[in-house]
């Protein structure tokens, strides 16, 4: 899940190979790019200007299909792109299907300890929970008629590929999914052969679109004031742009104050807010990238009916405080918001153990 190109580079590479064909009445393959496209700056700088660089600063990506809608004809196919480097799938379910999810609950969770060697809440209590095995390798052919299903699995490995190409062999109109972020889909209108399809221009035209809204949708973002004692983890909008950045980055607080870390009402994403020694919390970002994530790194440090989390230099033995993953996807147990009670003065940083660049810090006076 590192991944992050980012909202900056120039469109007109990305809108040339948008669609290709051979010659006239030959298969024809069309391109759609999962993730932020890597030829955005051009029309991002045209647009905004100098508030690029502003925009930057704040790691800008977009969890959707481009273009989100692509008609084509029977026997034509579709190849998506930038699965591995934004951590994207392509999930075609049976026709009217779900995704699947990324997430499935395992075994009991037991002898997790803190660094203290206290055990933690949840020992005994709850599910491990892990990546859905379904996801750790590629199902289906390489046609599809919406009798199957047919998903890229997870680019998990060092040497995913990169790119996923289905031919489709029935008319119809085919929704699917990226697994990984909730809300991101995409639409594939296949029609009868000989029937018109879009053309490359006017293909082209619709992703200018499309990338046009989104890059205005980011800028606004961030312009949004936070409430007091309130840190959102990210900032998003409904068409899947992401600003992977704490806003503020930096809160003063007295001691005593309460904070909460929130998810974005339209984020697509899992987020953490994690305190502790930066050794740390790197070993345990760095688990969950794999197969076993540690299981500290997605509950909560602290049983959710206790109340705010309490944390001082001294918590679990280390000052370790997370608020474990949250998500704004009313389907899924995770909440989409902690809260961290700062009893003691000092300078706490701290990381999303999910997405580790992002990090902020919390000042107590």
């Amino acid at each position: 899940m590192h991944r992050r190109v980012g909202l900056l580079i120039a469109v007109a590479t990305f809108v040339a190979a948008l669609s290709s064909s051979a010659a006239a009445g030959a298969a024809t393959t069309k391109v759609v790019y999962a993730g932020t496209p890597p030829n955005l700056k051009a029309l991002a700088a045209k647009l905004l200007g100098k508030g690029v660089k502003a925009l930057g600063q704040d790691n800008p990506g977009i969890n959707a299909f481009s273009n989100q809608t692509v008609t084509i004809n029977q026997g034509d196919s579709v190849k998506w792109t930038g699965l591995a480097k934004n951590f994207h799938t392509v999930d075609l379910p049976v026709k009217g299907g779900a995704d699947l999810p990324l997430f499935v609950a395992g075994k009991t969770v037991t002898g997790v300890n803190d660094f203290a060697g206290s055990p933690f809440w949840f020992n005994g209590l709850v599910p491990s929970l892990g990546f859905n095995p379904q996801l750790l390798a590629r199902t289906g052919g390489s046609t599809y008629n919406g009798s199957s299903r047919v998903d890229s699995g997870l680019p998990a490995a060092p040497k995913s590929p990169d790119t996923l190409k289905i031919t489709f062999t029935k008319p119809g109109v085919y929704k699917y999914f990226c697994d990984v972020h909730a809300g991101m889909f995409g639409t594939v209108v296949v029609r009868a052969k000989g029937k018109p399809v879009p053309t490359r221009k006017q293909d082209a035209a619709a992703l200018t679109r499309q990338l046009t809204t989104d890059i205005l949708a980011a800028n606004k973002l961030t312009k949004i004031k936070q409430p007091a004692n309130h840190v959102s983890l990210g900032m998003s909008t409904r068409q899947g742009v992401e600003l992977f950045a704490m806003f503020p980055a930096t809160l003063s607080v007295k001691a005593g104050t309460v904070v909460t870390f929130s998810m974005s009402a339209n984020s697509r994403e899992v987020h953490t807010a994690a305190f502790g020694p930066s050794k740390y919390l790197t070993t345990l970002a760095d688990s969950v990238a794999g197969p076993t994530p540690d299981q500290q790194a997605l509950y909560p440090s602290s049983p959710p009916p206790a109340g705010p989390i309490q944390l001082s230099p001294t918590s679990h033995g280390n000052g370790f405080a997370n608020t474990g993953a949250l998500d704004s996807d009313s389907s899924t147990p995770s909440p989409s918001s902690g809260r961290i009670d700062f009893t003691t003065p000092g300078t706490y940083h701290f990381i999303c153990l999910i997405h580790p660049f992002m990090h902020g810090t919390i000042v107590v006076k």
